[in-house]
């Protein structure tokens, strides 16, 4: 095998026999429709696992005989995809046998054991079928044993390449070339410069001579059709975009902050499909009657490549800087900021482009080893250039903004995170100009690439992240009241859901960058594969418990959409049915609250049996928690089960008004393990629900829920006593909510301290009316009396006299 270039898309010249592209795609297809036969109905004949396992094996061997030779990256990520996929499809093909063998065990042992010898033999059609199932049982046995084998032949074959990739991007990068500055380096690019321009020159004559037969006559109108589309697309296609999603943006989406999100992410999509599309429009025009060689094929798919990836980037950059648009700027970035980094995405992006492209064609044109590392020489030293052109243009920004902070403005904020994040990346740019100085090109490289794949994957991930916290806070304030009148679902719980849903995709979002990045180091792409495949296929096995997402997925489900589907019954049973019967509200509260235990404890129920726990399982768990119950829980428990009494047998229910030693106020809430009793202040008091069963409690409103209320009126011994009553008999009569039955009662009670005392007792419907309506009644007497003119009982006084002075008094009110 022949190795041209050192980048990641070198090209190999396989001699035949070896491993190469096509062979790699084709069993890729082939292992494709092997999964898909596996999921549907199993492989239908022998043979076909037969094929697979040859052929796997012999993929595997040819990968192996050529990890010993110096590999490229970019050949490596396609041995481990290829091994990868081998494993799933023998992981696939040993659980679909595996059900099959443990039928035909069952089979088997129904037959019952052979006949032992000297015994009668058995019916023929028995044994006949003894023999079959056994025949079987031995062609699965040996399915399943060459599957688990090959099984661990992906996975050390995937040690192997981790290792091999290691070492390579180890050696690469300890690699030393003569310094840029010094004359060595370009005396060595000099000496290659005639043979690599004339390959250059090959290239440039077949691209001239391709560009002049898509100009031909019969092919003109399409390339200037081409063109003229691409044009379009990329400057006025682009421009109509962004404006028409901005419209859409502001009339369609929700306000809040989903509006600024949802826009940066359709300026990075507009900017990267009408950019990247306009470059394939044009290559298709030119090559309509194809006018390219397959050589100028590969150079113009390169290209498009490189414009879809740059084009991402400025869209990128452009979406996060904002520069025209700081409303709907997504960062705390100062205008002044982004303004001066208006350029910096645009630079990125076709530095990007360039450096793509020169690894590309030293690739397609076998260019020397002195060509590679200049490209990457240059690559380096772009990459670094650009972000300390933007670091000091920010640098700029903040040097002016002390200045007139010094002439007495307002200091701005600043963010510790971001400084430091501005600080490792111009460090990262230092060094890699640095390395690339001391000839350590492959080390330069390394180190720019990889500060710019920060920038593009953390600015990527920073705009998803709001996106995904955007779009469920819009989602669940959109449909918050639906929730809240449909399923009874309050407020604060949708809010914990949303932020639980957007951690989750969070995580995802991370877990997928964190690939990114660790994908330039040569290592993680495949432990991160090896796990997921392992976790997706089989799980993670706690004791004899195995766990596999689609286990966990649907014990998701199970309690999402259970607990769901018991909420709405229970809010439809009190807001609709029950009302129709005869139970009265606190009866209705009662019933809905036991079938929310009763739905909760079905739902966990099913859910733990669809993760795998059995019932009897959970019978030994429970028989381990009776232990603890025992000793430490015995006070959870008893308020649980008083609970339970009191939600049936009803001592007290929701809305009487009870006393309990101190406390006395209206029950609002019996809970699993408290109950919420409401007092006069506005206060709750937390209650055990054990108090409510084992201690004496007064219910105002058990049998009878009227109240009573008493007015005693004092008033002077020379009072008309039947002019009194009258008229407080009416003050009583006159109110609304005074009942007929029981009738109301004015009497005079008697002679207390020199006045008379009469007493007036009624009745109302609610107990808790009584001080208000009490209040309402003694003004309407007082108005009354005033009204005939009813003297009131006066307050004494006491007179002081001085001694020394005669007719001079003072009156003083008694008690002051």
């Amino acid at each position: 095998m022949k190795l041209r270039g050192t980048g990641s898309l070198a090209s190999i010249d396989c001699a035949p026999g070896r491993f190469d592209h096509a062979r790699m795609l084709r069993f890729r297809v082939f292992t494709f429709l092997l999964l898909a036969l596996v999921s549907l109905r199993g492989f239908g004949q022998e043979s076909d696992s037969a094929k697979f396992f040859d052929s796997a094996r012999q993929q595997i061997a040819d990968i192996r005989k050529q990890l010993g030779d110096d590999v490229e990256p970019a050949q490596l990520n396609d041995f481990s995809d290829l091994a990868t996929s081998i494993g799933t499809s023998a992981d696939a093909i040993a659980s679909d046998r595996a059900p099959k063998l443990d039928g035909l065990d069952a089979r088997i042992a129904e037959l019952g054991p052979p006949p032992a010898k000297g015994s009668p033999p058995e019916a023929a059609d028995i044994a006949a079928q003894r023999t079959a199932l056994n025949q079987q049982r031995a062609a699965l046995d040996a399915e399943i044993k060459r599957a688990k084998l090959l099984k661990v032949d992906s996975q050390q074959l995937l040690t192997q390449i981790d290792e091999a990739r290691r070492a390579g991007f180890q050696a690469r990068l300890s690699q030393r070339t003569p310094s840029p500055l010094t004359p060595v380096f370009w005396k060595n690019i000099a000496s290659a410069l005639q043979e690599d321009s004339a390959r250059l020159g090959a290239l440039r004559s077949g691209v001239a001579s391709a560009l002049g037969d898509a100009f031909a006559p019969d092919n003109r109108v399409y390339a200037i059709a081409g063109i003229a589309i691409g044009l379009l697309l990329i400057v006025f296609g682009r421009w109509w975009a962004e404006r028409a999603l901005m419209r859409l943006t502001a009339d369609r989406v929700p306000h809040g902050r989903l509006r600024r999100s949802a826009l940066a992410l359709a300026v990075v999509v507009v900017a990267t499909v009408f950019t990247g599309f306009g470059a394939q429009a044009m290559a298709i025009g030119l090559d309509w009657h194809d006018a390219f060689s397959e050589t100028e094929k590969q150079l113009v798919r390169a290209l498009i490549n490189a414009v879809f990836f740059g084009s991402f980037v400025a869209g990128l950059g452009r979406a996060l800087l904002s520069p025209s648009r700081p409303s709907w700027r997504l960062p705390s970035i100062s205008d002044d900021v982004a303004t001066s980094l208006r350029g910096i995405p645009f630079a990125l992006g076709g530095a990007v482009t360039l450096s793509i492209m020169l690894r590309r064609i030293n690739t397609i044109v076998g260019a020397s080893i002195s060509a590679t590392v200049a490209a990457s020489m240059v690559g380096a030293v772009l990459y670094a250039g650009i972000i300390l052109w933007g670091v000091v243009r920010i640098g700029r920004v903040r040097r002016r903004v002390l200045r007139e902070v010094a002439a007495g403005a307002e200091p701005p904020s600043y963010s510790f995170w971001a400084h430091a994040a501005i600080f490792a990346v111009a460090i990262a740019a230092v060094i890699a100009l640095v390395a690339a100085a001391a000839g350590f090109i492959a080390f330069a490289q390394f180190v720019a690439a990889l500060d710019v794949r920060l920038l593009i994957v953390g600015g990527a991930f920073y705009l998803l992240v709001r996106l995904i916290e955007d779009l469920f806070s819009t989602l669940v304030a959109i449909r918050t009241k639906w929730m809240q009148e449909t399923l009874g679902v309050q407020p604060r719980a949708l809010d914990q859901a949303a932020v639980l849903m957007s951690g989750a995709f969070r995580l995802v979002a991370f877990l997928f960058a964190l690939s990114l990045v660790f994908s330039g180091f040569g290592s993680g792409r495949a432990e991160l594969s090896a796990l997921g495949t392992q976790i997706g296929s089989k799980g993670l096995t706690l004791g004899q418990i195995e766990i596999t997402p689609d286990a966990v997925l649907g014990a998701m489900a199970v309690c999402l959409f259970g607990l769901l589907a018991i909420r709405a019954l229970k809010r439809w049973l009190h807001d609709h049915y029950l009302p129709t019967t005869s139970l009265d509200p606190a009866m209705r509260t009662s019933v809905t609250t036991l079938l929310g235990y009763v739905g909760g404890v079905v739902v966990i129920a099913v859910a733990l049996s669809e993760l795998g726990i059995s019932v009897e399982r959970i019978a030994w768990v429970a028989s381990a928690l009776s232990v603890g119950i025992g000793f430490g829980l015995q006070a959870v428990v008893q308020n649980f089960v008083s609970g339970l009494i009191l939600l049936v047998e009803r001592p007290v229910k929701v809305g009487d008004w009870v006393a309990l030693g101190d406390i006395e106020g209206d029950i609002r809430r019996i809970n699993v393990r408290a109950t919420e009793i409401q007092m006069g202040d506005r206060s709750t008091m937390i209650v055990p629900n054990s108090e409510l069963i084992t201690k004496t409690v007064r219910n105002v409103t058990l049998a009878n829920a009227q109240g009573r209320v008493q007015v005693r009126l004092p008033m002077p011994l020379d009072t008309d006593a039947d002019l009194v009553i009258a008229e407080m008999r009416e003050a009583f009569a006159s109110h609304a909510l005074i009942l007929d039955n029981p009738a109301l009662s004015v009497t005079l009670d008697g002679i207390q301290n020199a006045t008379l005392i009469f007493v007036g007792v009624a009745f109302i419907d609610n107990p808790r009316q009584a001080g208000a309506i009490r209040s309402e009644i003694l003004l309407d007497i007082l108005s009354r009396l005033r009204e005939r003119k009813i003297a009131m009982v006066a307050p004494q006084s006491v007179s002081f006299q001085p001694v020394s002075k005669g007719p001079a008094q003072t009156d003083v009110p008694f008690g002051t």
